[in-house]
């Protein structure tokens, strides 16, 4: 039984991790919560090893990317979500990214030196506790949380974050200080 749970996971990781996952309306591909629940104590690993709850960085919404070296369409999307932060004033919408499971943090470090990914702070969560605790089904996945910490809509796959759908989304989302 845990052997085809196993299959199953894996099967739907690869299916989100194919590069020919098609884009289109981006802003319809996020599933929004219509009773959003507040999440508590998102903590993860930064470049020091050090533990971080993120929901204490200042913020009026978090965009939280969970993402893997080894996942193509993660690290296709990595350069628009940096370009997506420069967009914005961190106190108003941060972008997260977090590297989840066995990724090498060396290969991290090399992966946003080599793209210029100077807005992004690199986060990680090792041994995947939070991506767990968060349902994180697939990678690339992403999650919207509120101000108030309330998970307001999640994304399975990638999207283009730099069409301006999305930054119209965002300033929406912002505006209503939920």
């Amino acid at each position: 039984m845990v052997l085809k749970i196993i299959l199953f996971l894996y099967s739907f990781i690869l299916f989100f991790a194919n590069n020919s996952f098609v884009f289109s309306d981006e802003t319809k591909k996020i599933m929004f919560n219509e009773n959003p629940i507040v999440i508590k104590d998102l903590l993860v690993l930064d470049n020091n090893e050090k533990q971080v709850d993120i929901l204490k960085l200042e913020h009026n919404l978090l965009l939280i990317n969970f993402w893997a070296t080894w996942c193509k369409p993660c690290t296709d999307e990595m350069p628009l979500l940096n370009e997506l932060q420069s967009e914005f004033n961190e106190k108003k919408l941060r972008v997260i990214t977090i590297a989840t499971g066995r990724n090498n943090p060396k290969k991290i470090s090399e992966f946003f030196d080599k793209y210029e990914l100077t807005n992004l702070i690199n986060y990680r969560d090792p041994n995947g506790k939070l991506a767990l605790k968060l349902g994180v089904i697939g990678l690339p996945y992403s999650i919207i949380v509120s101000k108030s910490g309330k998970n307001l809509g999640q994304l399975i796959g990638p999207i283009d974050w730099s069409k301006k759908e999305v930054e119209k989304l965002f300033l929406r989302l912002i505006e209503k200080n939920i």
